[in-house]
């Protein structure tokens, strides 16, 4: 079986490789086509981008699953939980045009500060949603859109038709979680991604691993055969989960500890090993 050429453009696909490696691949009308090898191997990282963010990743009958991601530009370490990014303030309750039902465009006007300008294909795989007025509560996924200035309005193309009209409202802009992920701060401050399975260059493209065994950073004292959390003392670690504990349980379950290692103390010295449960 040879390496097969697919569109991505508008289409779903669900394939399997070679290797028994099952990819379940976004649209992405920005690269319209990619390239299915016979075998992936999801521990590199790369310049060029080879499939949509967000693409999933299916090794060993599903027994370790992996999303495709773009790192946020500061270099990572291998075994770190990282994170999505956080929604800019200039993105949150800002203007968006009057649209009919059936419209496949609407318009956003991002915030006046630089750091609030989208370039091109930024929003991309991305979700706008209307944040109050008529049609509020409804989200649309964004394909494509030129580069926006803040406090330009420019138009947004989605994948899905508008399905209320929309007049005078105000709309969000979330980035693909996939798009620019960073290492989780401590406590983290969105949603987590999934692990580093290997080092990874400052903005290059790898798989993330969100499910199976897998080595990760562990802060304090984890239980062997019990679930495991963000860490709120090291940035990429995990901790054992308390139920009981004030703020912590908030963080959440990413998976459960196979071998307890020992503290990361924020450095990459020392690893456990968990089993991710992120999806």
């Amino acid at each position: 079986m040879a390496a097969r050429n697919i569109s991505v453009k508008r289409v779903w696909n669900s394939r399997q490789n070679k290797a028994g490696q099952i990819f379940d691949i976004p649209p992405d009308d920005s690269l319209a086509r990619i390239v299915l090898p016979d075998e992936v191997d999801p521990y590199t990282c790369d310049s060029t981008q080879k499939f949509p963010l967000g693409t999933r990743l299916s090794c060993y009958g599903g027994q370790e699953v992996y999303r495709y991601a773009l790192e946020g530009g500061a270099g990572l370490e291998v075994g770190a939980l990282v994170q999505a990014l956080v929604p800019l303030a200039g993105h949150i309750n800002e203007v968006c045009g009057s649209e009919s039902v059936g419209d496949t465009v609407i318009a956003f006007t991002p915030n006046t500060q630089t750091t609030d300008d989208l370039a091109a294909n930024e929003l991309a795989g991305g979700y706008i949603f209307i944040y109050d007025g008529a049609g509020e509560g409804y989200k649309y996924r964004v394909a494509t859109h030129a580069a926006i200035v803040g406090g330009v309005s420019g138009d947004l193309t989605l994948y899905d038709p508008i399905k209320v009209a929309t007049a005078g409202l105000v709309a969000t802009v979330i980035h693909n979680p996939y798009y620019k992920f960073l290492i989780h701060p401590s406590p983290p401050t969105a949603i987590p991604l999934g692990w580093t399975v290997t080092a990874v260059t400052a903005s290059y493209y790898t798989w993330l691993q969100t499910h199976g065994p897998c080595c990760a950073l562990i802060d304090g004292t984890a239980v062997m055969g019990t679930h495991v959390r963000p860490s709120e003392d090291d940035d990429g670690a995990v901790a054992a989960m308390d139920f009981d504990e004030a703020d912590d349980a908030n963080h959440g379950v990413v998976g459960w500890c196979m071998e307890i290692g020992a503290d990361a103390g924020g450095g990459a010295a020392t690893f456990g090993f968990v089993f991710a449960t992120i999806e």
